[in-house]
C-alpha cells in the first residue's frame, strides 16, 4: 500500500495565515519542508482522504488527476478537512473529460448535511449525477474495490462523530489516525484483531502531551503506541508516522527530525510518500 501525504498541517497551515510567531517566521524564511498545507492523503492513487481548500494546490504540485478519483473519505466537517464548494466544480459546466464517471463521498451526518446545504445554496440540483454522498457512522465497513475500510470513532469534537479510517488491502492494514486525542475504549474494540503495517497519528500539539482532548502531542502518541503493542495491533514491524502539525506545537520540521532520528517514528512532510506491506 502506498500512502502519499499531500498536506500535513492543522487548520492554520504553517506558516499560519495571520501569524509571525517564531515557528511561522522560521517556516517563511526556510520554506521547503517547513511549509505545510492543510491535511490530506492519497492511498494507492485511488482513495483520497479529506478535501481541504488546499486540494487544488495539492493536485497541481503532485500531478494528480482529481477527475480520476472515484472515492473520497472525509474524517469530519471542519473546513480544513472538508471544503465542499470546490466539489461542485465536478460538474459538466466546470469540467470536461473526466477520468471517473462519479465521485463517491463517504462521511458522517454533518459532512453529508453540509454537502447538501451547499448544493441547495448554489442551486446545483443535478450535482448528484456526478458526486454521490454516502453517510457513514463509526464501525461501518466499506467494501471498495479491493479495500476494506472500517470507520472508527475519533476523540475530536462533541458536535459530531469524527472518524478515523482503518484501511485494509489483502494482508496490509493502515490506520489513518487524525484528528483525534487519545482514542476511547470503543476505538480499541473496533481495532481488536487487527495487525497494523502502518499507523499515521495526529501530532498537532508537538513534542509534549496535549492539554486539549481533541488532538495529541508526541507524548500522547507514545501512550497509544504502547497500548497498540499491548493489544497486539502493532509490533516492531509497524511503520509509524506523525502528522497534522500546528505552529502552536512549537516544533519545526528540522527540530522534529532531529528529535525523532533514534526512534521508530517518521515525521511527515507535504509530498512525502511511504509504502507499507508486501
Amino acid at each position: 500500500m502506498k500512502i502519499k501525504y499531500l498536506g500535513t498541517a492543522a487548520a492554520e497551515g504553517i506558516p499560519a495565515l495571520f501569524c509571525n510567531c517564531p515557528i511561522c517566521t522560521y517556516a517563511r524564511e526556510h520554506r521547503k519542508r517547513e511549509v505545510r498545507t492543510r491535511s490530506q492523503a492519497l492511498i494507492d492513487d485511488k482513495l483520497l482522504i479529506d478535501f481541504p481548500a488546499d486540494s487544488y494546490k495539492h493536485a497541481l504540485e503532485n500531478e494528480i488527476d482529481l477527475s480520476a478519483i472515484s472515492h473520497l473519505l472525509i474524517t469530519h466537517s471542519h473546513d480544513d478537512h472538508f471544503y465542499p464548494m470546490d466539489l461542485f466544480m465536478r460538474h459538466p459546466e466546470y469540467g470536461k473529460k473526466w477520468g471517473a464517471e462519479q465521485l463517491h463521498i463517504y462521511g458522517n451526518g454533518a459532512v453529508i448535511r453540509l454537502l447538501k446545504e451547499m448544493a441547495e445554496r448554489f442551486s446545483v440540483e443535478d450535482i448528484w449525477e456526478y458526486i454521490v454522498p454516502h453517510e457513514i457512522k463509526p464501525f461501518d465497513v466499506l467494501e471498495i474495490e479491493n479495500y476494506r475500510i472500517t470507520a472508527l470513532p475519533a476523540r475530536h469534537m462533541q458536535t459530531e462523530e469524527a472518524l478515523l479510517f482503518l484501511i485494509e488491502k489483502e494482508d496490509t492494514a493502515f490506520l489513518y489516525g487524525n484528528d483525534t486525542g487519545i482514542p476511547g475504549e470503543e476505538f480499541w474494540k473496533g481495532l481488536k484483531g487487527t495487525k497494523l503495517n502502518g499507523a499515521s497519528m495526529d501530532c498537532t500539539m508537538g513534542k509534549e502531551k496535549s492539554k486539549y482532548h481533541g488532538h495529541m502531542g508526541f507524548g500522547d502518541i507514545l501512550e497509544v503506541k504502547e497500548r497498540m503493542e499491548k493489544e497486539g495491533a502493532a509490533d516492531q514491524e509497524t511503520a509509524w508516522v506523525v502528522t497534522h502539525f500546528s505552529h502552536n506545537g512549537g516544533w519545526t520540521y528540522e527540530r522534529m527530525t532531529e528529535d525523532l532520528k533514534d526512534t521508530v517514528f517518521q515525521a511527515a512532510f507535504d509530498g512525502m510518500c511511504i509504502e507499507i506491506g508486501k
